[in-house]
């Protein structure tokens, strides 16, 4: 990286003008790439993921608003974890779920895409049914493998029956019925039964 010293024998640099007093203001942190603020994000929620913390105070805080560029970095990481990791890919359905991360259609497809993929078999490989030795009837088993669909329907229970339902537009709660009507069709039975019982109950 070149030096910013003033290299000798040269004439001074003319003084720069002085900072408008909004300019002055701004904090030391401020970002004013759309593209380097969106990595700044991801890389909160690679720490995130890291420290294996799913009580980090930081998921309800830090990712409210996100911009375009920060959703989409988001969902290629989504794309770019093991189907494994059912965890870290449900930690950030969590985080794009959130309401006011839902601005645009690819917010929704990508809820619905998470709603319509296929069952996970095993924490070794989704691809295949677990081994015969391992209990599937070890508590909370069947919720971890299904835990990105229901963390997606859950989120969209937020929208469709929460606090500010009510004040939702009609083409939000028709986006967030879509995703839990893919979620009713799934062939996983933890994540079929969720989202019918949403569906009964928006049918009151």
């Amino acid at each position: 990286m070149a030096s910013r010293v003033k290299p000798p024998g040269r004439e001074a640099a003319p003084a720069k003008p002085a900072l408008r007093s909004s300019e002055a203001a701004l904090p030391a942190t401020f970002v004013p790439n759309a593209a380097e603020a969106a990595q700044r994000k991801l890389r909160t929620l690679e720490a995130i993921l890291a420290s294996k913390n799913d009580n980090d105070s930081r998921l309800d805080t830090d990712f409210n608003h996100l911009s375009r560029e920060a959703k989409a970095l988001f969902r290629k990481q989504y794309l770019a974890i093991p189907p494994e990791m059912r965890n870290d890919r449900g930690t950030i359905v969590y985080i794009l779920g959130k309401p006011g991360n839902l601005t645009a259609p690819e917010d929704w497809a990508f809820l619905k895409g998470v709603a319509e993929e296929p069952p996970c078999l095993s924490l070794e490989d989704c691809s295949r049914p677990m081994n015969a030795s391992v209990d599937r009837e070890e508590p909370g088993l069947e919720v971890t493998l299904a835990y990105p669909q229901l963390v997606a329907l859950k989120q969209m229970e937020r929208v469709l029956t929460g606090p500010r339902a009510g004040g939702s537009s009609p083409e939000t709660l028709e986006e967030a019925r879509a995703v839990v009507e893919a979620g009713a069709s799934s062939p996983s039975p933890q994540v079929a039964r969720l989202a019918r019982r949403i569906l009964q109950i928006l049918s009151k």
